[in-house]
């Protein structure tokens, strides 16, 4: 397939997405509620450690920590007193291998992080380095601070933990660093709402500290098969070394902002316009049909 051939499928797949109406069933729209920057690195954070699973099952969690949040004056106000003041609800919520005591020690967490920075973006761009190809060694500080940040919260210290390996798993689960190979998909996707103007009306782009060419693809199922169909990528393991193939050749076609096709790729396997496979009855209405392997 020729680059042009894709990239003219692509940004009509780009073109035809219904911002407004995907957005509303995407977790980006749970950090767009909030005016406030400080309040959406916050809610933006939660949101997507928590986007893993089936949308009708983590959508009602983050609904709920935010509303606790919000009672106690937002995101940014939570985390801060979390430390000296932990809100006794956040023991109260589950998610899968999640359990009350992570959202506390994540909280917590966060307001050791306000004692030290301005916000999360300046934590992030510590670990920045000007002319980096990609995110992924300032992701890896930024990671690793927030895990040595935890283990001094009254949560570790009560817990005995004294390294990050001793923290609970649900809350390292939280911690996903491409140094360990993961694709770091709900990272990736944090970092995409941050870093990325917010023309389209989805991204955020709250942050300038690092230029959206450096991102890497948030590598879920949906697309890691549609990367496959268009030769994106030959590989089928949820890896960094797949997320940042699949940039690569998008950055190809757009060298300054190669994710921007993420959520429109995303979206088509997320709302079910592709099944996976072949199948008459939608694949002709696809604006990626000619060039797709399925």
């Amino acid at each position: 397939m020729s680059l042009s051939a894709l990239a003219e499928h692509l940004e009509a797949l780009y073109r035809g997405v219904d911002a407004p109406a995907r957005v509303a069933a995407d977790p980006v729209s749970f950090p767009r509620r909030y005016p406030e920057r400080a309040d959406a690195e916050v809610a933006g954070l939660l949101a997507a450690q928590l986007a893993y699973g089936r949308v009708e099952l983590f959508r009602p969690v983050i609904a709920r920590a935010l509303e606790l949040a919000d009672a106690h004056g937002g995101p940014r106000a939570l985390a801060e007193r979390s430390p000296g003041r932990p809100e006794p609800a956040l023991l109260e919520l589950r998610y899968r291998w999640n359990r009350g005591g992570d959202f506390v020690l994540l909280f917590q967490t966060l307001g050791e992080v306000f004692a030290r920075y301005p916000d999360l973006e300046s934590l992030f761009a510590e670990g920045w380095r000007p002319g980096a190809e990609t995110i992924r060694e300032a992701l890896d500080a930024f990671v690793g601070t927030l895990g040595r940040l935890a283990l001094e919260t009254p949560a570790a210290r009560a817990a005995g933990a004294r390294a990050i390996a001793e923290l609970p798993r649900g809350f390292r689960y939280f911690l996903a660093a491409p140094s360990r190979g993961s694709a770091c998909k709900r990272w990736n996707m944090y970092l995409r709402w941050m870093l990325r103007p917010a023309r389209e009306g989805i991204d955020l782009g709250l942050w300038s500290c690092a230029p959206p060419r450096a991102l890497i693809i948030p590598l879920d199922t949906h697309v890691g098969r549609i990367a496959r169909f268009l030769g994106l990528s030959r590989r089928r393991d949820s890896s960094w070394r797949n997320a940042a193939a699949i940039t690569a050749a998008l950055r190809r076609i757009d060298p300054k902002d190669p994710v921007r096709f993420d959520f429109a790729i995303a979206h088509l396997g997320i709302s079910g316009a592709c099944l996976g496979r072949r199948d008459p009855r939608v694949c002709p209405s696809c604006p990626l049909d000619a060039i797709c392997a399925a």
